[in-house]
């Protein structure tokens, strides 16, 4: 019933700014849907009467075994505005917030980072290697900013090597997220169909020492997968360090949501209601050009913004 995680959504500013950048410098060129107007069921997600929205779903044209998950933008409309993107300005990547939007690349993101720079994509971290236990799990990562500041990951897997020839830019591999308990957190991801380990890392990131304003804290990493979708990395900032607790609003720039795709949402609704998971809003159907869009908002550990979504478009 679960399927991964089927976008991550990004507020932008500017949509069209925002299409051109991901549709031609990242190849997220197929249009699910485009969607202006009000968001049913949204009011204890907002914490506003009313929503009101043009959203873009985008799928990858190069969508592949390693990069399964799409990208949702997300312009608010008048009278509301977004907040500024917050991880690495007032917030480190480990907070509590959602850190970041990770795409699979084919053939190196070393080659796709150098490709970015040279038509003026800003770079926030240059290619790294990593092996991470328990399974040595290898790969190479690099970071990057979308027009509004989001950080994007770049990431190839050595698992991935053999599958093209071309250096491109797949969907989303995974989102990053910030949390206060892991144990909570992956008991809870558990119910949503998170089963897979892909590495389990506690140690003090020093390869991402320059996303830090000080020497990086010690962290607790594990990745998660659902071979379905994309997976998903929550990352805890260990004692004697404390995450900064998640406050910002729905909607604001850069990665600032999820969703969990699922094949019945009704059917999921009532199973994780009879398993102590609670929901924002019961699942809400909107009518778009291609067919019909279904989400429900969960009640998630650190109250970051994570749905389900069943998509019949």
């Amino acid at each position: 019933m679960f399927r991964g995680v089927n976008y991550v959504g990004i507020g932008v500013s500017d949509m069209d700014r925002s299409l051109k950048f991901y549709g031609e410098l990242l190849d997220f060129t197929e249009v699910m849907f485009d969607y202006i107007g009000s968001l049913p069921g949204m009011e204890k997600v907002t914490g506003k009467p009313e929503t009101k929205a043009r959203v873009v779903m985008l799928k990858n044209q190069n969508t592949g075994p390693l990069g399964l998950g799409m990208i949702k933008l997300v312009q608010l409309l008048p009278p509301d505005k977004p907040e500024p993107c917050t991880v690495a300005l007032t917030r480190l990547w480990p907070d509590i917030d959602i850190a970041e939007v990770c795409f699979n690349t084919r053939v190196g993101a070393r080659k796709i980072f150098e490709q970015l720079v040279d038509k003026g994509v800003k770079a926030a971290l240059i290619p790294s290697p990593g092996r991470f236990l328990p399974y040595n799990t290898e790969n190479t990562y690099a970071y990057m900013r979308d027009p509004d500041n989001g950080l994007m990951e770049f990431i190839d897997w050595q698992m991935g090597e053999s599958l093209g020839t071309e250096p491109k830019v797949e969907g989303v591999n995974h989102v990053g997220f910030g949390v206060s308990d892991m144990d909570r957190s992956l008991e809870f991801y558990r119910e949503l169909g998170f089963t897979d380990l892909v590495f389990d890392i506690t140690e003090r990131h020093w390869t991402m020492a320059t996303m830090y304003p000080a020497k990086p804290p010690k962290i607790r990493c594990p990745m998660i997968a659902n071979y379905y979708g994309a997976w998903i990395e929550p990352i805890q900032i260990l004692p004697p360090d404390k995450p900064t607790p998640f406050t910002k609003a729905w909607g604001h720039l850069g990665p600032m949501e999820f969703a969990v795709g699922v094949s019945n949402i009704e059917k999921a609704y009532e199973e994780l209601q009879k398993k102590g998971i609670r929901f924002l809003c019961p699942p809400q159907t909107i009518e778009v050009s291609s067919g019909q869009w279904k989400y429900a908002y969960v009640v998630e550990p650190d109250n970051l913004y994570v749905s389900l979504i069943e998509p019949r478009y």
